[in-house]
C-alpha cells in the first residue's frame, strides 16, 4: 500500500472504527484505546457531523518567543515513527537539524494539489545548519547516483533522523529508496564535513520471511569508532500505534560506493529482540510493541531502548554497534508485573509504558525516558487509561524515577472515563504527556528531560477534527522540561514554548545542550487550524469538499532552563580543596576513598566519580565499615579511560570533591 492509499485507509478507519473512542474504556489489555482502536464494544456509536466546523475563525498564530523559523512544509506526518534525534549541536556550536519537507518547489507546485495522484512527489528529509546565528539550507537530502535502471527509483521518503560522525560529517537516515528496488531505510552521509553533496549508503533489500516486508522509519547512529548503525522498523500498518518488527544493519566504515543492482554497503539486517521481551504484544493484530530509539556512547557502545506496551522497558546494547552475536547485552529497566494491577478505577496506583521511549548517552552512561498510562483491572482484564499519565526516567545510578505526573486539575478532561465524558483529543500517537526525550548539559553535569504536554486550559472546544460527538475539542501542545543534577530531585516542569493557541509538535531535544539552555527543533502550525495535526489537517471537517493543506513551520528554539545551575558551579579552587582523600593517587587500577575525620559508625556514604569535564562516570557506596573503593570501571562495567577524575560526596554533606589520576 502506498502512503497516499494508507492515509485514505486511515481516514476511512476514523469514520468507521473510532466513533466510540472517547465514550468507552480503553481496549482490553495493554493497548490504549486511541483514534485507531479496533476493539469490539457495545457502546452506541455517535454519528459524525457532516457539516464543516465553522465556529473557529482561521487566524495566524505566533511562534514561541525567541524561536527562529528554519523552514516550512505543507507535508505533515512528522509524528510517524520513533523518537530518533533530529537535532545535533556540535562541539563547534554549529546546530544541525533535519526534518520532513514537501519540496514542492522541485515539482508538483506550491501549494501542492491535494487532488493529484501524488500531491507530494518530492517529499524527503531536509537539512539545515545554523552558524553564527544564520541558517543555511543545503536542501533535499539525496544522492542521484543511486538510480538503478532495473528498478523504478523513488523520489519520495522521509521519517529519518540525524547523527554526527567523529570527523564532523553529518549522517541522515531516510526511507527514500533511490535504487527503487525495495522499501527500507538508508543512510546519507556528507561527502565531508560541511559538504553540499551526499553519498548514499544503502541497506540490504529485506528478505521475507526472515525479514519483514519493509523496514522504514529509519534511525542512524554515527558511532564513536567510525562505524554506522541504521535501525529500521515496521509500524503497524493503518494504525501506527506500535511496531511489528525492528532490525539493525551495520556499516563498519564509509567509503565504498553503491553499485547497481545489489551493491549495498551496509551488512545484513539483524533481529535483536525476541518475542519473550514483549508478552503484551499479542493484544494487537498483528502483534506489536513500542517504538524503539537508538543512540551511541563515547566508548563505542550502541543501545536500543524499546517498550513492551503495558509491560516493561528494555535497553539492548552492543559493545561495538554491530549487534553481532557476542556483543549484546539486554537490560530490563523496570520491574512491572500484571499481578500488581488490581484497582478497577482511577484510584489505581499502577502505571505502565505507552508506545514512546527515548535513549541518549551521557558520555558512557545510558539514560532512557518513556511515557506511562494508568493501568486498571476492569472485569478481570487489564486496561490502560490516559488519566494522570506520567513521564519516567532511568539511568544506572538513579534507577527508574517519575519526572512528571499529571496532577489533579491539569488535564482532567482528557479521556475522563470515570465520569463518562467525551474528552479533547491531543493527537495521533500522543497522550497528555508524551514524546519524552533526554539530553544533557554540555559538561554532562545536568540531565534534561523534555516532553510534549496538553492541559485543559489550552483546548479549542470548537474543534472536533471530523469527530463531532466523539471529540469535544483539540489541545494545543507545548513543550515542557525538567532538570536534575547528581543526587538532587527533578525540578518543577518549565514550559519552554508557552503558546496557548499555537500547536507545537514532534520536537527533538539535542543530546548535548550549551549555556544552560535546551536546544529543540519542532513543527509549529502557522494558524490556529493546526490544533491537531493528524494524518492531514484539522481544516478538513467537511468530507464533501476537497481537503485543505495547511502550512507548518519548522522552528528552532534555545530556551534557558531556570532550574539549571551549570553556570554557577563551584570554582576550581574550592572544587579540589577537599577533606575527602583518594589513594593511591595516581592509581594503576582502582581507588580507595577516605575522610579526614572518618565516617560515623553505621553511616552509609555514596561518592560519585566524574571526568574533568563533569560527566558522570560511576557511583561508589560505602561498605559496612565505611570503606569506599572504586574499581576503575564505569556504570556499564567498562574500564574507564586513563586520565584525571574527581570524586564528590553524593548529596552535598560538606566534604569537597577530590581530584585524582587513573593510569593505564
Amino acid at each position: 500500500m502506498n502512503l497516499r492509499a494508507a492515509v485514505l485507509a486511515i481516514a476511512l478507519a476514523l469514520v468507521s472504527a473510532s466513533a466510540q473512542a472517547r465514550t468507552s474504556p480503553n481496549v482490553m489489555g495493554a493497548q490504549p484505546r486511541d483514534l485507531f482502536a479496533r476493539a469490539t464494544t457495545t457502546a452506541t456509536m455517535t454519528p459524525l457531523a457532516q457539516a464543516p466546523n465553522s465556529a473557529q475563525a482561521i487566524v495566524p498564530v505566533p511562534l514561541p518567543a525567541g524561536a527562529e523559523q528554519v523552514d516550512s512544509t505543507y507535508y505533515d506526518l512528522q509524528d510517524m515513527g520513533s523518537l530518533g534525534p533530529r537535532i545535533v549541536v556540535g562541539t563547534d556550536n554549529i546546530v544541525h537539524v533535519t526534518y520532513q519537507k514537501d519540496f514542492c518547489e522541485l515539482g508538483g507546485g506550491c501549494p501542492p494539489n491535494v487532488l493529484a495522484p501524488d500531491p507530494f512527489p518530492n517529499r524527503a528529509m531536509g537539512y539545515a545548519f545554523r552558524t553564527a546565528g544564520v541558517w543555511n539550507h543545503p536542501g533535499k537530502v539525496a544522492d542521484p547516483r543511486l538510480h538503478c535502471s532495473q528498478c523504478v527509483p523513488e523520489l519520495v521518503g522521509g521519517f529519518g533522523t540525524i547523527s554526527q560522525s567523529p570527523n564532523g560529517a553529518i549522517a541522515i537516515a531516510a526511507h527514500m529508496n533511490e535504487d527503487g528496488c525495495g522499501r527500507r531505510g538508508d543512510m546519507y552521509l556528507e561527502d565531508g564535513a560541511g559538504s553540499s553533496s551526499w553519498s548514499g549508503y544503502l541497506t540490504p533489500i529485506p528478505q521475507p520471511p526472515a525479514d519483514p516486508d519493509y523496514l522504514e522509519f529509519p534511525q542512524v547512529s554515527a558511532n564513536a569508532n567510525g562505524s554506522f548503525t541504521v535501525m529500521g522498523e515496521s509500524p503497524r500498518t493503518g494504525a501506527y500505534d506500535g511496531v511489528t518488527a525492528l532490525r539493525v544493519s551495520y556499516l563498519a566504515a564509509p567509503g565504498g560506493a553503491f553499485a547497481c543492482p545489489v551493491g549495498w554497503q551496509f551488512g545484513a539486517w539483524k533481529s535483536i529482540t525476541t518475542p519473550s521481551l514483549f508478552p503484551h504484544s499479542t493484544l494487537t493484530t498483528p502483534p506489536s510493541f513500542g517504538f524503539p530509539s537508538i543512540a551511541h556512547s563515547s566508548n563505542g557502545r550502541v543501545g536500543v531502548a524499546v517498550a513492551d506496551i503495558g509491560g516493561n522497558i528494555y535497553l539492548i546494547e552492543s559493545s561495538n554497534g554491530s549487534f553481532a552475536t557476542g556483543t549484546l547485552t539486554t537490560r530490563t529497566l523496570t520491574n512491572y508485573s500484571d499481578a500488581t494491577i488490581t484497582a478497577a478505577d482511577s484510584t489505581s496506583s499502577q502505571f505502565r509504558p505507552y508506545i514512546h521511549c527515548h535513549v541518549a548517552y551521557n558520555d558512557t552512561t545510558p539514560n532512557v525516558v518513556w511515557s506511562e498510562l494508568q493501568a486498571r483491572k476492569v472485569g478481570g482484564v487489564i486496561q490502560s487509561f490516559d488519566w494522570h499519565s506520567r513521564i519516567m526516567h532511568w539511568d544506572p545510578i538513579r534507577g527508574a524515577e517519575v519526572v512528571k505526573q499529571v496532577a489533579q486539575g491539569e488535564a482532567d478532561q482528557y479521556d475522563n472515563v470515570d465520569r463518562g465524558l467525551k474528552g479533547p483529543l491531543p493527537g495521533l500517537n500522543t497522550i497528555t504527556v508524551d514524546w519524552p526525550q533526554v539530553g544533557f548539559s554540555a559538561n554532562g553535569v545536568e540531565t534534561y528531560v523534555a516532553w510534549l504536554r496538553f492541559v485543559d486550559a489550552e483546548v479549542d472546544t470548537s474543534a472536533h477534527i471530523n469527530l463531532a460527538g466523539i471529540c469535544t475539542g483539540v489541545g494545543y501542545g507545548d513543550v515542557a522540561a525538567s532538570v536534575a543534577r547528581a543526587g538532587q530531585p527533578w525540578s518543577s516542569p518549565q514550559n519552554l514554548t508557552s503558546t496557548p493557541a499555537t500547536d507545537e509538535r514532534f520536537f527533538s531535544l539535542a543530546t548535548y545542550n550549551t549555556a544552560s539552555k535546551a536546544h529543540i527543533v519542532f513543527q509549529a502550525a502557522s494558524t490556529n487550524q493546526g490544533g491537531d495535526n493528524i494524518l492531514g489537517d484539522r481544516g478538513n471537517t467537511d468530507r464533501t469538499h476537497p481537503p485543505l493543506v495547511l502550512l507548518r513551520r519548522i522552528a528552532y528554539l534555545e530556551r534557558t532552563l531556570s532550574a539549571s545551575t551549570v553556570g554557577v558551579d563551584l570554582p576550581e579552587s574550592r572544587l579540589f580543596a577537599s577533606s575527602l582523600f583518594a589513594s593511591p593517587n595516581p592509581s594503576p587500577s582502582g581507588v580507595r576513598f577516605a575522610f579526614r575525620d572518618g565516617v560515623a559508625a553505621g553511616t552509609r556514604v555514596a561518592v560519585d566519580i566524574y571526568s574533568v569535564s563533569g560527566r558522570h562516570i560511576s557511583r561508589v557506596l560505602s561498605g559496612p565499615h565505611g570503606s569506599l573503593e572504586w574499581n576503575g570501571r564505569d556504570t556499564s562495567g567498562q574500564r574507564a579511560m586513563a586520565g584525571v577524575y574527581f570524586a564528590r560526596v553524593t548529596g552535598g554533606t560538606g566534604a569537597q570533591p577530590v581530584r585524582f589520576t587513573l593510569l593505564q
